[in-house]
């Protein structure tokens, strides 16, 4: 049996590429969907920035970028292996959905993280209700809308990464802040 070289990956990458940008540029740029993505990119962040603790920014920020790791890593595993995909794209070169991974998701949960870090109980209580939230309500209207298609996974999946993304980000962010106190 042959087996494909790293040549005939290559060559299937770029004619899969080929495939996806046409689709974008014919199906996605510009039509209701992509518009929508557009506006869920920036004004979260504008509504973010103006309830954001300024004092604590850099901390909040950092949670935020650790959730938005995490969500881009499960992301590029979840649609590399098929478990879903993402019909509609604002942009055919970024992670699969910029909105969701870079945006929503570590928006709502640095909010959560602002209000709620300093207990370690209200923290876990609020991201279960966000969660919640996010897994069944949120990302059912993206299914609604074509935006999100869901093969083998589940949104329970979903649920529980949240969960375990945030109290992960939460561990990462309070360890580097006793550490940074050992040290001044």
């Amino acid at each position: 049996m042959d087996y494909p070289t790293y040549e005939d990956v290559q060559n299937a990458r770029q004619q899969l590429s080929n495939l996806a940008y046409a689709h974008w540029i014919h199906d996605d740029l510009f039509k209701w969907n992509w518009w929508l993505q557009l506006v869920l990119s920036i004004v979260p962040y504008i509504i973010w920035w103006f309830l954001l603790d300024k004092r604590r920014g850099i901390e909040i920020l950092l949670y935020g970028a650790i959730i938005a790791i995490l969500a881009i890593i499960l992301d590029n595993i979840g649609t590399d292996l098929l478990w879903w995909e993402y019909p509609d794209k604002l942009v055919q070169v970024v992670p699969p959905l910029f909105p969701a991974d870079i945006v929503l998701v570590p928006v709502w949960m640095m909010l959560v993280y602002q209000i709620f870090s300093g207990s370690s109980k209200l923290f876990l209580i609020a991201n279960i209700i966000l969660g919640a939230f996010l897994a069944f309500v949120c990302e059912p209207v993206f299914i609604w809308m074509n935006i999100y298609k869901l093969y083998s996974w589940n949104l329970t999946y979903s649920f529980l990464f949240y969960i375990v993304s945030s109290v992960l980000a939460r561990w990462i962010v309070m360890t580097m802040k006793v550490r940074q106190r050992q040290y001044r």
